[in-house]
């Protein structure tokens, strides 16, 4: 349930990618198909298709006197299909934003819409699978760093939560696990008005034209790995240790030169009981080939209708803790707080560190899953520097926002 979602400037025509827009189409026939068969036969084994969504809101509020945030929005409408068999299964989720904060620069609902997901599985055994389509790359804690709403600086550098196109193969040998993908392009830009960032995923793009210094790349031929191994501390205990890797190249539209991204990371995940613990550290180089005019030292990405610029070379680290606390309270459960602090440190003499701090909880209150959080950020593309937070810096003080969602899951 992870999201990220920021202010968003940009206020270009947008353009569907093809390939995505091929992709998830081909996903949906699959899963109708599939659908098809399942109702056909009288046996379970056949396989099941099911039909979710989840219609949420959203709270913001901002302690910064600058921003003079106070504001109960709409938020998300999103559908997601899913197909599971003992040999084929897949899974794709489409969402909608617009006419509402941070998107109320939009005339209706809908108006920004993209794909989170959209891939088909195949079974190769009790312990090997296959995955093609717009899906997660295999990089750090999986599948969120953190059990934050708005995530981490590890999103916005480009390197959680990441669906692309492409294929991925794991792979299970007692404790250790073993996922390897190549992507040979991201997720696709959808619909929007950004000119590049109508999509999911925090990807490298081509700038908007209102983004000072942004670059026009894309990201290309990716190629990533990722080793876990777990081990068991009792019945209710267990941790996870894992080590990953990722390298891919980037095209730059202007020069028509490709550039390297290269990126590894540590992890560390453990549950004692209720107690859970999460930390991530690794780094992140990037040599892209931008005109002498835009420099090398930043490159764009963008997400969520908008794009802003991040340091090409800097170290990410991130930590959190959460308790799941027993019990009900009324209507009230599930109830689990935790606090997560993150930080790019940039190698750029003169770049500010972007740091995040989340206090927060999720819980259920009847048919509703909530989330409240207080945001402080400094340098954070997410709370008050959007365009130049994760790059240069912004103005290097602390911002702080409340944050609510609440969702209707069905």
């Amino acid at each position: 349930m992870n999201e990220k979602t920021a202010m968003r400037t940009a206020r270009a025509p947008a353009r569907l990618s093809a390939i995505g827009a091929a992709a998830f189409a081909g996903v949906l026939l699959a899963a109708a198909g599939v659908s098809a068969q399942a109702a056909d036969e009288t046996t379970a084994a056949e396989g099941k298709f099911s039909i979710g969504g989840a219609l949420r809101a959203r709270y913001d509020y901002s302690f910064d006197y600058e921003d003079d945030i106070s504001k109960l929005s709409f938020d998300t409408f999103r559908i997601t299909l899913n197909y599971d068999s003992p040999t084929f299964y897949g899974s794709a989720q489409y969402r909608f934003y617009g006419s509402a904060y941070p998107y109320d620069y939009t005339s209706r609902i809908g108006r920004i819409n993209f794909p989170e997901w959209a891939w088909v599985g195949y079974k190769l055994g009790d312990d090997t699978r296959a995955v093609a389509g717009i899906n997660q790359i295999p990089f750090g804690v999986l599948p969120y760093v953190s059990s934050t709403f708005y995530q981490t600086m590890v999103n916005a550098i480009g390197l959680e939560d990441v669906h692309n196109l492409g294929i991925k193969l794991q792979h299970t040998a007692g404790p250790l696990g073993v996922q390897l993908g190549f992507y040979p392009t991201d997720g696709g830009n959808w619909s929007g008005t950004s000119r590049d960032a109508n999509r999911y995923s925090v990807n490298v793009v081509r700038a908007d034209y209102s983004v000072t210094g942004g670059s026009s790349n894309d990201e290309r031929n990716m190629v990533v790995g990722r080793l876990a191994y777990t081990l068991q501390h009792g019945e209710e205990a267990n941790s996870e240790l894992g080590i990953s890797a990722l390298h891919s190249t980037l095209h730059n539209y202007d020069t028509g030169r490709d550039g390297r991204r290269k990126a590894y990371a540590l992890h560390y995940g453990g549950s004692y009981g209720a107690l859970r613990v999460l930390a991530e550290a690794g780094r992140q180089k990037m040599t892209p080939r931008n005109p002498s005019a835009t420099g090398n030292d930043t490159i764009t990405f963008g997400a969520y209708d908008g794009s802003f610029n991040v340091a090409a070379k800097g170290n990410f680290y991130s930590g959190e803790v959460s308790y799941a606390l027993p019990g009900s309270y009324g209507p009230v459960s599930g109830i689990t707080p935790y606090l997560n602090y993150s930080v790019f440190t940039k190698d750029k003499s003169g770049f500010k560190d972007s740091q995040r701090v989340i206090a927060g909880a999720h819980f259920s209150a009847g048919p509703l899953y909530i989330y409240t959080e207080m945001r402080w950020g400094k340098n954070d593309p997410y709370t008050g520097d959007y365009t130049n937070g994760a790059a240069a810096g912004g103005d290097d003080r602390w911002k702080k926002v409340f944050y609510a969602n609440i969702g209707y899951y069905f």
